[in-house]
């Protein structure tokens, strides 16, 4: 039975902090959802995501967006029952790349969600709706969506590129302005500042380009309120950098200053029974190369593939040993065991 049906609670009351794993290409998008619809579609990703399933669609329970927003159950309900009646209007704007190469030469997965390195490449700008179906069973308590299939591709492409936060830090903050800058400070928070952008590519990213034709209008009503609240929510100290040609503002772009500091993985090991696997090793980018084509012939994980070949599924399994916490915490826990428990490998 797939985990898709046998493990429909993903998000439980024991689950202290959840981290969201998203692809850089969402975290940069344009769109403009309502707070509580926010919320439903980076949990969903995420679980979907996670849960490695294979599949467009994804269950959320009212029970399970409750837990994780720290809301009432009848809250739940209410947010849910009223997302579902708008959430097949909205849509969002992001960029493909394709590689030239790969194009020339007639190879698979030309389409890419980050500009491959050799730097050929063209830039396709594309519009897509979020979903393709969404119904809420307020019987049940839950909300079933049905993804397009550009959005199922950047959750399956998410290791290529993609972004980690605790969305317990952004349950507090009252604006959708706010969240989305908050994702994009933690996407760009060890370079120190996020990219330079145009006006208008800030007014997209917010999903306001229709609106606000004054830079001033702009900045007092969206782009100020979004700083204040990251600022308010303490994670970071950021503010506002500007270029002008003349008297004309043309670029903003967010300076980040991090106030707290992040825990490392060691640190962040709860208190645990000594038999559970440990699914963190001291591992290096070579060893992850050697063990994940080991990884990926051995017969005790064989049925975590739907690949089409061995490197393919040892590249899936390389990304879960360099970063297991984005992954599906079943599927790690059974990989790092296989690695320690039928493999030379040593801590």
């Amino acid at each position: 039975m797939s985990e898709f049906v046998s493990n429909p609670i993903f998000y439980t009351e024991k689950t202290k902090d959840i981290s969201i794993s998203k692809s850089n290409t969402l975290i940069e998008a344009g769109f403009d959802l309502t707070l509580a619809e926010h919320d439903l579609m980076t949990l969903a990703i995420n679980k979907l995501h996670k849960q490695a399933t294979g599949n467009h669609e994804v269950f959320i329970t009212a029970q399970e967006f409750a837990v994780a927003n720290k809301i009432s159950d009848s809250h739940a309900y209410q947010q849910l029952k009223a997302t579902a009646d708008k959430l097949m209007e909205r849509h969002l704007k992001f960029p493909l790349y394709i590689d030239l190469d790969k194009k020339q030469n007639k190879e698979p997965n030309a389409v890419c969600v980050v500009p491959p390195k050799h730097g050929r490449y063209e830039t396709v700008p594309t519009k897509h709706n979020w979903l393709q179906s969404v119904g809420y069973m307020e019987s049940n308590g839950f909300i079933y969506l049905l993804f397009t299939d550009p959005i199922r591709f950047l959750i399956d492409k998410t290791g290529d590129a993609y972004t980690t936060y605790n969305f317990t830090n952004t349950i507090e903050m009252t604006t959708f302005g706010g969240k989305r800058l908050y994702e994009m400070v933690c996407k760009w928070k060890d370079l120190g500042k996020t990219k330079l952008m145009y006006i208008d590519e800030w007014k997209e990213f917010f999903g306001v380009v229709d609106k606000y034709p004054r830079t001033a209008e702009f900045k007092r009503w969206v782009l100020l309120p979004a700083i204040a609240e990251v600022n308010a929510q303490g994670d970071f100290r950021i503010s506002l950098n500007q270029e002008k040609i003349g008297r004309t503002i043309t670029h903003f772009q967010i300076l980040i200053k991090k106030l707290k500091t992040e825990k490392t993985k060691e640190e962040s090991k709860p208190n645990r029974d000594p038999n559970t696997v440990d699914i963190f090793a001291n591992i290096t980018d070579a060893q992850i190369a050697k063990y994940s084509m080991i990884l990926c012939k051995l017969g005790s994980i064989s049925d975590l593939s739907n690949f089409p070949d061995y490197p393919t599924f040892a590249n899936w399994i390389g990304k879960i040993l360099r970063d297991p916490e984005s992954a599906n915490p079943i599927h790690a826990k059974r990989i790092f065991k296989a690695l320690r428990t039928e493999t030379d490998f040593k801590d």
